[in-house]
C-alpha cells in the first residue's frame, strides 16, 4: 500500500465525476479523497444500496425468528398470489425476492397508484428460482413483507434495529402511495453513514462491539448464489443484494453495494479493506470506481 499508489489513484477519481471515495484499513482512515464539504454533511440517494440494507433488515428478522425460514412462499404475504390464475407465482420464495430469481417481469412500477400490485401483477417469464434479473420490483416486494411481519414501517424497523444502532439519523426514505417504504431505490445517506454499512459488513454483522446482526446472514449475503458476468480477469457474481467478484487466478476477492451513478460500499475481507465510494457520474462511467479500485487492489497484490 505504498504511497505512490494512493497519488495515482487520486489522479484518476479527480479526472471523473467522483466526490468522494474513502479507504479503511480495519477501523482506520488510510485514503481520503472529497471533492468538497458538502459531500460530506449532506444526504443523497444511494439509490440500489437501499436493496443492500433491505437484507440486511431481512437478516435481522431472521436473527429474531419472525420468519423460520427464507424458503419460505411470499403468498403467505400477498393474497393477491393466493387469488392469481398463475400457479408459478405460488412458487416464489423470500429467497428468490433476495437473489432477484422470482422470475416476474420488470416493470417499471413508480408511476402507478399501487406499487406492490402493479409488480405482483406482472407475468412469469422464468421459473422461480432459474434465472437472474435485475429486477427492484422484487426488492420493494420484500420491504412490503417487512412491513407486514413487524407491523411497522420498514424505516421504523430499520431506526430501532439497525440505524440507531450505527448512530445513523440524517436519512430519508422515500414511500410508494400506500406508505411503503421503497425497497428498491428510496434512501439517502450521508458519506459517513454509507461507512458504517460497510464497517457493518466487514465486521460480519459488528458494530462498537455489537453483534446487530448475525456473522451468518453476512456469510450468505456475500455468497454468490448466481454467475452473472465472465470476462479472462474474473467472475461477477450475485448474493443477497450483494454483488460478489473473484479474479480467475483466485488472487483477489471482494464483495461490494452498488447505487445508480456510481455509488459504492466495497469489502475486501483477506485484506480486512472497506472502501466507500458517492458519485454523480452517468452511463457508461459509472463502473469506473469499481475498475480504479480494482486497480489500486491489483498493485497492492502485484497482480
Amino acid at each position: 500500500m505504498s504511497k505512490q499508489s494512493f497519488i495515482e489513484f487520486e489522479k484518476k477519481l479527480k479526472s471523473i465525476r467522483i466526490e468522494a471515495f474513502v479507504i479503511y484499513k480495519g477501523d482506520t482512515r488510510i485514503f481520503e479523497y472529497l471533492k468538497n464539504k458538502k459531500v460530506v454533511e449532506k444526504p443523497a440517494k444511494v439509490y440500489s444500496i437501499t436493496k443492500s440494507i433491505v437484507s440486511l433488515l431481512i437478516g435481522i428478522i431472521v436473527d429474531k425468528g419472525l420468519i423460520q425460514t427464507i424458503h419460505e412462499p411470499i403468498q403467505n404475504y400477498f393474497p393477491e398470489i393466493v387469488e392469481s390464475k398463475d400457479s408459478k407465482k405460488k412458487e416464489i420464495t423470500i429467497f428468490h425476492l433476495l437473489t432477484m430469481t422470482s422470475g416476474l417481469q420488470v416493470v417499471n412500477f413508480q408511476g402507478s397508484k399501487n406499487w406492490v400490485k402493479s409488480i405482483l401483477e406482472q407475468p412469469m417469464i422464468y421459473k422461480a428460482g432459474s434465472t437472474f434479473q435485475y429486477n427492484s420490483g422484487d426488492y420493494h416486494l420484500l420491504s412490503a413483507i417487512i412491513h407486514k411481519i413487524t407491523g411497522v414501517p420498514t424505516a421504523s424497523f430499520a431506526d430501532k434495529y439497525l440505524f440507531q444502532p450505527l448512530g445513523i439519523n440524517k436519512y430519508t426514505w422515500l414511500t410508494d402511495p400506500q406508505g411503503i417504504h421503497g425497497g428498491g431505490f428510496s434512501i439517502s445517506l450521508t458519506l459517513e453513514d454509507m461507512v458504517k454499512i460497510g464497517q457493518l459488513y466487514l465486521n460480519e454483522g459488528r458494530y462498537n462491539s455489537r453483534q446487530l446482526i448475525s456473522s451468518n446472514w453476512i456469510l450468505q449475503s456475500k455468497k454468490q448464489n448466481k454467475e452473472v458476468d465472465t470476462t479472462e480477469e474474473g467472475t461477477y457474481g450475485y448474493g443477497y443484494q450483494l454483488w460478489t467478484y473473484e479474479s480467475t487466478n483466485k488472487s483477489m476477492e471482494y464483495y461490494y453495494a452498488n447505487g445508480l451513478f456510481g455509488q459504492y460500499i466495497f469489502i475486501v475481507p483477506e485484506l480486512n479493506i472497506m472502501a466507500v465510494a458517492k458519485s454523480q457520474l452517468q452511463e457508461d462511467l459509472q463502473s469506473a470506481p469499481r475498475v480504479f479500485f480494482e486497480e489500486l487492489l491489483g498493485s497492492w497484490q502485484g497482480v
